[in-house]
């Protein structure tokens, strides 16, 4: 069943092609946006880095000027290793669960945008959940990595001490220290940060992509017939609901992953207990009150932006390279 605006559902998609392309794909995309990501963790994690738009740049042209563009790249290959089986499992959840509740939904008669969001928001909390055994060890390595060198203003208390470039030996410096419960420090933060995200980023782009096709369809639709879902308005269509989608996303839950990057870069005291949600939330309110909660915001939402326009506009390209022709 192909669903409004040309979208290929589960059972039309091609998976090897689909896994082995999108492995591939998103790949790409993340070599490209992976820069945002390392100045948001030091803008957040960081004592001395200071916040807002002004404070990205600052940090960003510190982290060039002293330790060169490969500092912007701090725990890439971290990541890049371990997101080709996050990302599988990501994109197979989501996909079987829109699927599914789709499908339940349809007979009900509710109205598009209706089972539209409701499909995709459970689809987008389950992925983001069924993925977290691989992707919170994966970020607390890579953000140890991203910070290991950059106490910039001589801040980031408590940060870890110094230890071999690699993701290897970060993660065996992890595991001496703090044992297996070190690599998923902030498990309850991450699943409370990217659960609801992940949630709300698919069923808000859901809704707005229905939404954005009705109103072309008033606009430019002749005799009721509704506009034609030619390539150029289709990329046009998923594009703006990304943009719009992730600019949401990002204001919304950014509180949270702030206290999630403090709690997964800090190093545990010597005997002393693990850092809690709570804690953390509550020493930072202290300390920096609301403004707090939104450092980071500027490079997370142009992340966001940039990284949910690129990935819905090439995530529907792939389902459209790898979609099995119709039955005759």
């Amino acid at each position: 069943m192909a669903a409004r605006g040309g979208e290929v559902d589960w059972e039309r998609l091609d998976k090897r092609k689909f896994f082995v392309y999108g492995g591939g794909l998103f790949s790409a995309l993340t070599t490209c946006l992976y820069p945002l990501s390392a100045i948001k963790t030091r803008q957040m994690a960081l004592d001395g880095a200071p916040a807002g738009l002004k404070g990205a740049v600052w940090t960003g042209r510190t982290v060039v000027a002293t330790e060169g563009i490969r500092g912007l790249y701090a725990g890439f290959g971290t990541v890049i290793f371990g997101m080709i089986p996050a990302r599988m499992l990501y994109m197979a959840s989501l996909e079987l669960a829109k699927s599914g509740i789709t499908t339940a939904l349809r007979p009900l008669g509710l109205p598009d945008a209706s089972v539209a969001g409701a499909a995709s928001f459970v689809g987008g909390g389950l992925a983001s959940f069924s993925s977290h055994a691989v992707m919170v060890p994966l970020d607390v390595v890579s953000q140890r990595q991203m910070i290991r060198t950059g106490q910039l203003r001589g801040g980031g208390a408590s940060a870890t001490p110094a230890v071999g470039p690699g993701g290897a030996a970060m993660a065996r410096h992890i595991l001496a220290t703090e044992g297996v419960r070190g690599l998923y420090r902030g498990l309850g933060a991450s699943i409370a940060t990217y659960v609801p995200s992940s949630a709300i980023w698919w069923s808000s782009y859901g809704v707005w992509q229905t939404l954005l096709w009705d109103r072309l369809d008033a606009l430019v639709g002749e005799g009721g017939a509704g506009a034609e879902r030619t390539q150029g308005r289709t990329v046009a269509v998923q594009a703006a609901a990304g943009l719009a989608t992730g600019c949401t996303s990002a204001v919304l839950t950014n509180p949270l992953d702030v206290v999630k990057t403090r709690i997964q870069t800090r190093q545990r005291e010597a005997g002393g207990a693990g850092l809690s949600w709570a804690g953390t939330a509550r020493d930072l309110a202290e300390r920096e009150g609301w403004a707090g909660f939104y450092r980071g915001l500027a490079p997370r939402m142009v992340s966001t932006c940039a990284w949910g326009t690129a990935m819905v506009t090439t995530y529907e390209f792939l389902k459209r390279i790898c979609a099995l022709p119709p039955e005759s």
